[in-house]
């Protein structure tokens, strides 16, 4: 039996607290830095605070994408009318994935799963709920702990979603994730990784690892490793996915940058109009590409 088999548990070992379930161990998750910052990160997340900040009569209680946008990448290929059973997300934050994954795309599920180590963010998810019904009839069961052990059982998800996600987790842990999440998926199940891994030959991310590297005053602990196209393979391939999703893309993102738009969170001039004006020709686009996503063949 390995580590991670030991260390597995089941969600009925966890505490349901304000419609949220908690590791045993949360006083000693919430002491690591790396939920410290993610839970402070959480309270002005991309969007999430608006939900708590606007009036009744706001435009965004009939607009959900006031909220953050629209995401798109691989989103844009998935399926109108999808029903499953059951979906895992991981990396969950307030929920904006799955809101278009239900509104826009009307896909049905009886069971949401959904992970991430914010509690902050998970509270503004349960809000997102209320106000928008996204799977409307499903069970919501929301976990607050880290996503390296799953605690469900093995194959028993339908469809596993993430979204701008795995830039943020250790190596170590990420492929010790991406096992997990191929463990709990079913044989012919779905996954969707969209815009999840930093693209190491990318300009922008070679200077900003540069930055990084002289910088004496500590480094960011929620920015982490880019990866190749190969590397991103070869994780996959060993965390056992040809198991499960014999055939699978993984796929360049759409935006293309040389130059990191931020600098220690100070804005970098014209960075941002540069960026957006790349037009990269076929050779260039997997080198300037942003990032890289990762789904099943067929999404259908």
């Amino acid at each position: 039996m390995t580590q991670l088999e030991k260390s597995r548990s089941s969600l009925s070992e966890f505490q349901l607290q304000d419609g949220i379930y908690f590791p045993k161990n949360y006083e000693q998750l919430n002491s690591t830095e790396h939920k410290q910052k993610w839970d402070e990160i959480g309270k002005t997340y991309y969007g999430s605070q608006k939900i708590e900040q606007v009036a009744e009569t706001s435009p965004i209680k009939q607009d959900y994408t006031l909220l953050g946008g629209k995401p798109g990448g691989t989103w844009n290929k998935f399926p109108m009318n999808k029903s499953v059973d059951s979906i895992l997300e991981i990396g969950c934050g307030y929920g904006r994935a799955p809101l278009h994954l239900s509104k826009d795309k009307n896909l049905q599920c009886q069971k949401y799963f959904a992970i991430d180590i914010s509690e902050s963010l998970l509270r503004r998810l349960i809000r997102v709920k209320q106000e928008y019904d996204f799977f409307p009839g499903a069970q919501f069961n929301i976990i607050c702990n880290s996503a390296e052990i799953l605690p469900l059982e093995d194959n028993s998800i339908d469809l596993v979603i993430s979204n701008c996600v795995f830039m943020h987790i250790p190596d170590a842990q990420l492929r010790n994730l991406l096992s997990e999440m191929f463990r709990v998926l079913k044989p012919g199940g779905i996954f969707v990784f969209n815009h999840s891994f930093h693209n190491k030959s990318c300009p922008s991310h070679i200077i900003h690892n540069f930055i990084r590297s002289i910088n004496i005053f500590g480094k960011n602990p929620i920015y982490l490793k880019q990866y190749s196209a190969v590397e991103i393979q070869e994780m996959l391939n060993t965390a056992g996915i040809k198991n499960k999703c014999p055939q699978y893309t993984v796929e360049a993102t759409t935006e293309y940058a040389i130059l990191p738009e931020t600098i220690k969170g100070i804005p970098l001039p014209f960075a941002k109009a540069i960026n957006r004006s790349l037009k990269p020709a076929n050779a260039w686009k997997e080198t300037l590409a942003y990032g890289f996503s990762a789904y099943s063949n067929p999404l259908e």
